[in-house]
This record gives C-alpha cells, sequence and structure tokens, in this order.
C-alpha cells in the first residue's frame, strides 16, 4: 500500500484553482470539516504523506483491492482486448467510499469531533461514513436520499448495524426538509440531503460532515485506488489504452482516473454517466450550487443546475445535478472524454457479467461495464488493454436487479449503441 496520497490539485496551475473556487471560503468550512482535510483540500502538493495509524486502519478494511482479469467477459465477446476491472466491491462496507471517509473521521476524531452528520444517495456514502464513525468512535447521523432510503432497505439497514441513525430525506426533522416537503418533493436527491445536513450542523457543536464526492480531498483520499492500479498494472507488464469509471459526484473516477493520468499521459481516459443525469454530456460548464438551495459557495463545474431533481433510477449514485471541479475541468479541455447511456443496456451488462464471472456489481458500475464492452467492440481485432473500475457491490441492489430482470425478462443483451452520447 502506498504511504502517500496523490493529489490531483498537482495537476492544474494556480490561477486555474483560483478561478474554479473564486467564491469559496475554506477559512469558512470549521463548522463542516476538520482543518487537516480542509488543508488537504486546498494543498498544491504532489502527494500528501498518509499518517501510520491511518494506514493500518485501511489494511484492516480490505486495502489494497485487487486488479483482475475478466477472462469469461472476453471470451464471451470474442475479443483480443485485454479487460481489467479494478474491484472496489470487495470492502467491507460495499464499495469504495470507506477509502475517503476514514481519512475525514480520523482526522476528526484527532481534533475532538464528537459526531458526524452527512448525506447519502444510494447509500454507499452512508454506509462508509457509518463505518469510519464507529471505527474512530464517532456518533453518526444520515439523511438518505427518500427513494433510495424506501427502494434499498439493506444499505439502510448495514448503516444502522454500523450504529448510525438514518432518516429519509426530505425528512421533516428540519427545516429545510419540512420545506421541500411542503412543495410536494418527497422522492428526494444528494442536493436536498445536504441542505438538511447543513442546518442540523448549524446548531450542533463539536459535529462534522464526512463529504462523499465532489470536493478535492475526497479525490485525493480516493487517490489510493488509482496509485494501486498503476502499481498492479506495472506489475501485470500492462500499459492501459483506455481507463473507464462511472461519475456521479466524481470521487471515484477522480481517484481512479488523476493517477492514471499522470502515470499514463497517451491513454484514453473515459468517464461514463446515466442518459437520465447527463451531467458531463449535456449540462453547462459554469458556476453553480453543490446543495439543493443555494446556500453554498458556488463552484464552476458541469452542472445541470442546482434546482435540477432527479429521476428515480436503479444506479441512484448518480443522481447528482453536478460533477467534481477538477473532473469538470479535465472534460472540458478534452483530457477526459465523457459519454453517456442508458440504464437498462447498463443493467443488461450487469447481468452478463453476473452470469458470465459470478459477479454482482453496483448499478452504478454496469455503466462503466457497458462502456467497456463498447470499447472491446471498436477495437475489432486489435488488441487493447481497457481498465474498468468497479466501484461497489451489488448485493444490497439486488430488489433494484429484481425489478429490472421483472420487467425485461424477455430482452436479449442489447446491441452496441449506433450514437451514444459523448463530449470530450
Amino acid at each position: 500500500m502506498s504511504d502517500r496520497w496523490f493529489n490531483p490539485r498537482s495537476l492544474f496551475a494556480r490561477e486555474q484553482l483560483a478561478e474554479i473556487y473564486q467564491y469559496e471560503r475554506p477559512d469558512d468550512a470549521g463548522w463542516l470539516y476538520p482543518e487537516q482535510v480542509i488543508a488537504h483540500g486546498q494543498s498544491t502538493d504532489r502527494t500528501i504523506a498518509i499518517p501510520d495509524g491511518l494506514r493500518q486502519r485501511y489494511a484492516e478494511v480490505g486495502r489494497p483491492t485487487p486488479l483482475v482479469r475478466a477472462t469469461a467477459l472476453e471470451r464471451d465477446l470474442g475479443t483480443n482486448c485485454e479487460i481489467w476491472l479494478k474491484r472496489e466491491d470487495l470492502l467491507p462496507n460495499g464499495s469504495f467510499k470507506i477509502t475517503s471517509a476514514l481519512p475525514q473521521a480520523y482526522y476528526g476524531a484527532q481534533e475532538g469531533r464528537n459526531s458526524v452528520v452527512t448525506e447519502t444517495g444510494a447509500g454507499q456514502t452512508g454506509v462508509a461514513a457509518a463505518l469510519a464513525s464507529c471505527i474512530a468512535g464517532l456518533e453518526c447521523e444520515i439523511f438518505m436520499v427518500r427513494s433510495s432510503h424506501d427502494d434499498k432497505p439493506l444499505r439502510r439497514r448495514l448503516m444502522e448495524a454500523y450504529g448510525a441513525v438514518v432518516h429519509p430525506s426530505p425528512s421533516d426533522t428540519t427545516a429545510a426538509g419540512r420545506r421541500f416537503l411542503e412543495r410536494g418533493e418527497h422522492s428526494g436527491s444528494i442536493a436536498i440531503a445536504t441542505s438538511e445536513v447543513f442546518d442540523v450542523l448549524r446548531s450542533r457543536p463539536g459535529g462534522m460532515n464526512i463529504a462523499g464526492s465532489l470536493l478535492d480531498f475526497t479525490l485525493l483520499y480516493a487517490s489510493l485506488i488509482g496509485l494501486e492500479t498503476v502499481a498492479q498494472l506495472r506489475a501485470a507488464g500492462v500499459e492501459p489504452d483506455v481507463a473507464i469509471g462511472c461519475v456521479g459526484g466524481g470521487s471515484s473516477f477522480g481517484g481512479f482516473a488523476f493517477p492514471l493520468l499522470d502515470a499514463y499521459p497517451s491513454s484514453e481516459i473515459v468517464a461514463v454517466e446515466s442518459t437520465s443525469i447527463p451531467t458531463l454530456t449535456a449540462g453547462k460548464y459554469d458556476f453553480d450550487y453543490p446543495d439543493g438551495e443555494g446556500d453554498a459557495a458556488p463552484i464552476k463545474m458541469y452542472s445541470l443546475g442546482y434546482d435540477f431533481r432527479p429521476p428515480s433510477m436503479h444506479a441512484s449514485g448518480l443522481r447528482y445535478h453536478a460533477a467534481s471541479p477538477l473532473v469538470s475541468a479535465q472534460v472540458h479541455v478534452g483530457r477526459v472524454q465523457a459519454e453517456a447511456y442508458d440504464e437498462g443496456e447498463a443493467m443488461q451488462a450487469g447481468l452478463r457479467l453476473a452470469r458470465l464471472q459470478g459477479l454482482v456489481i453496483s448499478p452504478e458500475s454496469t455503466y462503466t461495464l457497458l462502456a467497456a464492452i463498447r470499447k472491446a467492440e471498436e477495437a475489432g481485432g486489435a488488441r487493447r488493454s481497457i481498465v474498468a473500475l468497479v466501484t461497489g457491490a451489488g448485493h444490497l441492489d439486488l430488489d433494484a436487479y429484481g425489478r429490472f430482470v421483472g420487467l425485461h425478462r424477455a430482452k436479449t443483451f442489447a446491441p452496441p449503441m449506433e450514437h451514444p452520447v459523448v463530449r470530450g
């Protein structure tokens, strides 16, 4: 395991960062995040040391995660391409999110914080925050997007097993939640849940938030994913032609992609999203608010608008109106390519992998898998190395898979899309 994180901000000039974050006031964020976390989020150092105690906690939860060949999928496709999967689904909380949640809770406990209040969509951030809080000895309260709260009860139960109190959002426990309920916005969104978290933390001394995505320090802490991938590829003697990850807020993709951008400057890097939430492929690159009421400082990023209310979908971890400013900037300059795919095709790809290799991945990761399949098909007879990030396990999403199979039982795997939505 690396003893240092890779800092994605180090790839940007100070002038670029000043433009993106010109409205932010880091000194005012202490009510949300530990001081050390804020300092990491402002650093432009190329690498940052990981404390020994935190490295031990990473090892205890299962880092590093393996990089494996999807050989059965390759045979089924009849391709000469190698398809490699980075297996974040094997972590005990079921996703990559613990990689960022652990240091946030670690530094919070060191600074005397006593509780965590956070937001979650599909539940992956919530489960990771609950586990990280438990390990660090902090109380934990979670506002979970109501559609996911109702559709993903096992994720909620896992949070509760780790000791967290979970509210459906919008809830009647905060003023912000009550305002959204009065407007008839019952299904919720990450932005709405964030507004509820802000409400609670403003009046809770000693509390802190665990950010799941978007913010630069979440990409920094998640960089262990990409650093491990680079080391594993080098050990296997592989130089990737294509690296692919899905994007909701962008922390898994950024943590995976930025070390690869640095190590393999000629590789094609692809960010994949849903056509239902086409932030990178159809959003506007401009300043927007990260929360649902316009309370936070605006940031320059691709966004569908802070008042965008996403549809209900299986891959609810992708239901965020904006994408990481650093990821957005790389898409804007064309270094990262953005593609959007249909959820039905993505879920079919997930079922295909499950039936070929017994690997049930999260609905969010099925988009990445579909993109990897498309890249292999586009290669024809050429031999290319494709690396795809599996952000989480799908075992707690089996109800979603079950509903999908019930709705699409007669469908076969979809043929290649003629015109995928692409930006970059």
